[in-house]
């Protein structure tokens, strides 16, 4: 394949590292489906291309198979990972487990300037045309909800799923017509967490997590038998 026509060029100057930019060039290459599920990638292409060294190309490829994002087999090397109803179901489940947690830790802790902020990213999300814009203004609704708990390695853990499951639902927005739905799942979130109803809260934030996973599901079963 011509990389130079499937990657996006990385500006391999400022405070990144190589490997840093390698793995994020690559990353929204994938995201984006100008490297389809199961294309093979070869280390010394990636590595001309970008005018690094095959070992800061290994590097990337470590990052991004750990993500989730590269399959990395003995003798036959590294391709990028196929959509898989399985895999999108478990980190679906796993999700639903360490949200609700960082949820349940967060309520008491949240503030009305928590609530303003989370508002006006939902009245942003409404707005907004472009799947990337819902992408990421989705990312930063449940990242504000969950930021008060103040549990490092949760978020942590939180953030690698969602960057992970975000290849999923970028192809559940671009497919189907969830955001209406989910919009409403969010504001009642939102408004349960005001009222400090915790378990109503968490109960509302599971369905919200699951009922995706299995819209996503769905889709991709569809999809492999068309």
């Amino acid at each position: 394949m011509n990389y130079s026509d499937s990657l996006q060029q990385g500006n391999l100057g400022g405070n990144r590292s190589a490997a840093g930019v390698v793995t994020d060039e690559l990353r929204a290459a994938i995201l984006h489906n100008r490297l389809s599920g199961g294309e093979r990638l070869r280390q010394d292409a990636i590595a001309t291309h970008y005018g690094v060294s095959q070992m800061i190309v290994r590097e990337a490829f470590k990052q991004l198979t750990a993500e989730g994002f590269l399959k990395a087999e003995p003798r036959r090397g590294v391709s990028v990972a196929i959509l898989s109803a399985e895999e999108a179901w478990e980190v679906s489940q796993l999700r639903a487990l360490l949200e609700c947690q960082a949820l349940r830790w967060a309520i008491p802790n949240m503030l009305r300037a928590d609530f303003v902020q989370c508002e006006l990213v939902l009245d942003e999300l409404d707005a907004s045309e472009s799947v990337d814009a819902k992408i990421l203004l989705n990312a930063r609704f449940h990242a504000l909800m969950y930021a008060p708990a103040k549990r490092t390695r949760t978020l942590e853990l939180i953030e690698n799923l969602r960057m992970n499951f975000e290849r999923y639902l970028r192809f559940t927005w671009a497919e189907t017509h969830h955001l209406e739905q989910s919009q409403a799942e969010h504001r009642l979130i939102l408004e349960l967490c005001r009222l400090r109803d915790t378990e109503r809260a968490c109960d509302a934030l599971r369905k919200h997590i699951l009922a995706t996973g299995d819209l996503l599901v769905d889709s991709l079963n569809a999809s492999q038998k068309a």
